[in-house]
């Protein structure tokens, strides 16, 4: 992959997980780059090409970190508080939406390939976080009732909401529903 798509790639990301899928165009990202639309459609023909293919990039990069996470071989507690760090350092780069809740808002709206790439990469997400909150409730490192996939519904379902809302009030909202989600597992620091 060459600079010019890193960096259309880059910018489009930043602009998704921060705007939303309406609210960029490739006139946003041209004038970051200093490019011409026409340069951002001859990688990307069509806005869903990019968004996809930034969901997919998206899902690539979630599932080698999971992998590094996995064979680090820390516990199950250790594996879930890395994907708390990924998604505060997410945060932090001003990414405020998670990849697939950038596209929940107009999900119904949205091109099939969006939805498709949206999807994968959420099934992604759960299939993780259920093998997680399983190897832990095995453990005894978590506490819960429930079935593992319902409660790693409701981790995903925190964690997307509560980006979108810390986008407004802030990263101690997103850091705050961390701290109740390791509660509800009875996570004990």
């Amino acid at each position: 992959m060459n600079q010019t798509n890193q960096q259309i790639l880059h910018y489009a990301s930043i602009f998704l997980q921060s705007r939303g899928y309406n609210g960029f165009s490739y006139k946003d990202i041209s004038q970051k780059l200093g490019i011409k639309n026409a340069a951002i459609h001859n990688y990307y023909p069509k806005k869903e090409d990019l968004v996809a293919a930034l969901l997919e990039d998206s899902r690539k990069k979630i599932t080698a970190n999971f992998a590094q996470i996995v064979e680090s071989g820390g516990t199950a507690r250790e594996q879930l508080q890395s994907y708390f760090d990924y998604t505060l350092k997410e945060f932090d780069e001003g990414k405020c939406i998670c990849p697939p809740g950038s596209v929940i808002l107009d999900f119904e709206e949205l091109p099939e390939k969006v939805q498709k790439q949206g999807l994968l990469l959420l099934d992604e997400l759960l299939v993780w976080i259920s093998k997680v909150l399983k190897t832990g409730l095995e453990q005894g490192e978590f506490n819960f009732s429930g079935s593992v996939d319902e409660r790693a519904e409701l981790v995903v379902g925190i964690l997307i909401g509560t980006r979108q809302l810390s986008s407004i009030k802030g990263r101690k909202t997103l850091v705050r529903s961390i701290s109740l989600i390791k509660s509800d597992l009875s996570w004990k620091d």
